[in-house]
């Protein structure tokens, strides 16, 4: 399956991240963050609507990350989620921090038609989505020491 050309990036939530911290997609990573990459390969494949579910202490951060011209909002409002999953289209979703990796398998990443989203987020109140596909080329970032692994792939494979 293409990439749908809407999609949902999930970030930390402003209280999982200490005071004086950034979110692991805003961190460094061999001289850009992985947000930074992540809305490059995400506008190369095709997305028109991005939601990147944030707070708004990031907000501002996370925007800068993406070309002004980009149809992107930051928000943590149900309202604006509920919004972009208000289709039978396919709808991209990263549930967590992702660095791009077109090589890798398919894994965490997913797809499904916005009503499936609907259905099991609002409805069923569970991640398990109906209908979903895995999508491949996406690698997840749990913590600060996955940042320190890719850090050091890139550098081998960034030259």
């Amino acid at each position: 399956m293409p990439q749908p050309k809407r999609v949902v990036l999930f970030a930390e939530t402003d209280a999982e991240i200490p005071e004086g911290s950034l979110p692991l997609m805003l961190e460094p990573l061999h001289g850009r963050s992985a947000l930074a990459r992540c809305a490059e390969a995400l506008l190369q494949n095709g997305a028109e609507q991005i939601l990147v579910v944030a707070g708004p202490r990031f907000a501002p951060s996370i925007r800068a990350c993406f070309p002004a011209e980009a149809n992107v909002t930051v928000s943590e409002q149900s309202e604006a989620l509920s919004a972009l999953i208000d289709t039978d289209e396919p709808v991209f979703v990263l549930p967590r921090a992702a660095l791009p990796m077109p090589s890798v398998g398919a894994g965490f990443a997913y797809a499904a038609s916005g009503r499936d989203l609907q259905d099991a987020w609002r409805v069923k109140l569970t991640n398990a989505v109906q209908g979903a596909e895995l999508i491949g080329g996406w690698l997840p970032i749990f913590n600060r020491d996955t940042l320190a692994e890719y850090e050091a792939l890139l550098s081998t494979t960034e030259r």
